[in-house]
């Protein structure tokens, strides 16, 4: 079993999972679903739960490897037999709560230098309810003697995609190759292209979208529900629709694009892995808003 602490403001209810990667297990707005619940019953992983924090990396890194700093880098395959390691590793590994009100939650992980990331490092996140929106930020304070590359994100899966349209509006795509690693950044074809509200198509894409507007909505016309996905602190999002079984879109704030560390010099852009100095930190948000249609 695993626990799971439950916050509430107004008609919105949260439920945190502090042991699975500091995951959001659901969010619910009144009896519906924003984000896809995880099911107790079942497997528990982070990456099952509504939404999970990508820590100090989003995406893949490919082969596991990178160089920074003059040295060859290699991280721990953390996904099966996939060959990229993806998403950090604070999704896999168990936050502490260190403080909470009834609308609000604070998690906190420390990361010693290890295989699964070769710096030691301190993370925060915060968890905030209104009547009408979660807000989540999430903080990497670095502990190492040297300035590292890091990137964040959130990784939100929006429930019930089969009934739902979303809208968002980005300037550019990476393409990915045959192994899932973007290797090209080129306009947004017509199937990928979201700036009007549409049905999501199942199994069409996982790709990171840059120039984004900062802001995409995901509407569910038969409950009269909008929820609305937005950061103040990144340009970029990745979109992922998986295969219909599954019924999810995922729509993922992030401060690099995939596979950044090898492809961008740290610190260039905004695409581009940050660079943290020593005792510093480099913090992202996320805000989930709902508007409910009469």
């Amino acid at each position: 079993m695993v626990t799971l602490i439950e916050k509430s403001c107004g008609n919105l209810t949260l439920s945190v999972a502090p042991e699975l990667g500091g995951a959001i297990a659901a969010l619910n707005w009144r009896d519906c679903a924003i984000l896809r619940p995880l099911q107790i019953n079942g497997e528990l992983r982070a990456n099952l739960c509504g939404s999970y924090p990508l820590i100090p990396w989003s995406n893949r890194i490919a082969q596991s490897q990178f160089s920074f700093a003059g040295q060859t880098w290699q991280v721990a395959k953390n996904f099966g037999d996939h060959p990229h390691a993806i998403h950090g590793n604070g999704w896999q590994t168990a936050w502490e709560v260190t403080s909470e009100s009834s609308n609000s939650i604070l998690l906190e992980m420390t990361h010693d230098a290890s295989e699964a990331w070769p710096w030691p490092y301190h993370a925060i996140q915060l968890m905030e309810l209104s009547e009408h929106a979660l807000r989540v930020s999430m903080t990497y304070i670095n502990h190492a003697e040297i300035s590292v590359p890091v990137g964040l994100g959130f990784h939100p899966f929006f429930a019930h995609a089969s009934e739902c349209e979303i809208c968002f509006v980005a300037k550019n795509v990476w393409l990915n190759d045959a192994s899932a690693l973007p290797n090209q950044e080129s306009d947004i074809p017509q199937e990928w292209d979201y700036s009007t509200f549409r049905q999501p198509q199942f199994g069409s894409v996982d790709n990171c979208f840059t120039g984004w507007s900062g802001s995409a909505q995901i509407r569910w016309p038969r409950r009269d529900i909008t929820a609305t996905v937005s950061s103040d602190t990144v340009t970029n999002a990745v979109l992922f629709i998986p295969g219909a079984e599954r019924n999810v879109v995922a729509i993922e704030p992030v401060s690099n694009i995939n596979n950044a560390i090898n492809l961008l010099p740290v610190g260039d852009d905004d695409r581009a892995m940050r660079r943290v100095p020593p005792g510093e930190r480099f913090t992202v948000s996320m805000e989930i808003r709902i508007a409910e249609h009469a």
